[in-house]
């Protein structure tokens, strides 16, 4: 039954992605459909199959079949589609990009089967977390006691500088947890007022996204993580690497613990791949705890 419903042409849509980097706007993904639909239109795919063409209506691409008589689609060609979608990497490509993707397949050219996939339907992400992590006696920790859930299918990896504890990996994002000393001890109470201090404000941000080329502030508010107050700000910039300047973007939260300052940073290229993941930084943030204060 499978080589009845396999598509067997998603190099198309893999090849044609790579000029993109941003998120695609409506005007890109026609432009997209066009692409494919030179390439499609009248492709022999086997089986009897041929491609008619591709185009697109919003943020759905529809691409159309002509297929033989005695072609077979049921209950689960939906289902197959999805896997084979996911495992080529164009599941992701759509999900990324909040692409849906149409199916139309022709028997003398009448509409015989139309399938249609929401770019939802092909995350291949995980969101979930998985157990906590301690930063209890790490030599890196300066005797913080900060516990964490690590999100699941990531890599734990030890921080490679001196104040980093732990980093969680993932493809190109990266999520670390650093310690560093402070100026003082600061109460919850004082470090709540020095955070009503804009021109501090400023300065933290500015110092944050230093390293980075033509950097450019986002978003910075004052929050609360584990009772203790925080400093959250969203920053891009480019950043050279070999002679290259990629365009990254970070996520960072502040967070005044005593005489320590506690730092969450997530980074990864300025894509729509982060910007899904913001999701699960927020969980990972929100699951920030300090045992000591029940103890």
């Amino acid at each position: 039954m499978e080589k009845y419903v396999r598509i067997v042409f998603f190099f198309i849509l893999l090849n044609s992605f790579n000029s993109f980097s941003q998120t695609l706007s409506e005007l890109q993904i026609e432009k997209l459909a066009k692409e494919i639909n030179n390439k499609l239109k009248g492709k022999n795919i086997g089986d009897g199959v041929r491609g008619k063409g591709c185009f697109s209506v919003g943020r759905t691409l529809i691409f159309q079949y002509s297929v033989p008589n005695n072609w077979i689609s049921d209950n689960e060609s939906k289902n197959l589609l999805i896997s084979n979608l996911k495992k080529t990497g164009a599941g992701k490509q759509y999900f990324i990009n909040n692409i849906n993707v149409d199916f139309y397949y022709f028997k003398n050219n009448s509409i015989y089967k139309k399938i249609s996939i929401k770019s939802h339907e092909l995350s291949t992400y995980n969101f979930k977390l998985g157990d906590y992590i301690s930063t209890k006696n790490h030599p890196k920790a300066k005797g913080v006691n900060l516990k964490i859930r690590q999100p699941i299918d990531w890599e734990i990896k030890e921080g490679n500088g001196p104040n980093i504890v732990k980093k969680f990996v993932f493809e190109n994002i990266t999520f670390s947890i650093l310690v560093k000393d402070f100026i003082t001890f600061s109460s919850r109470n004082q470090s709540k007022d020095l955070l009503k201090d804009e021109e501090f404000l400023n300065d933290l941000a500015k110092d944050a996204s230093s390293f980075l080329n033509k950097p450019k502030v986002l978003s910075k508010k004052v929050i609360t993580v584990g009772s203790y107050p925080t400093f959250e700000m969203e920053f891009k910039g480019e950043m050279e690497r070999l002679g290259l300047n990629i365009p990254s973007t970070f996520k960072i939260w502040y967070i005044f613990y005593e005489d320590k300052i506690i730092v969450l940073n997530a980074g990864g290229i300025d894509n729509a791949e982060f910007k899904i993941f913001e999701r699960l930084f927020f969980l990972i943030v929100n699951s920030v705890s300090f045992p000591e204060r029940f103890e």
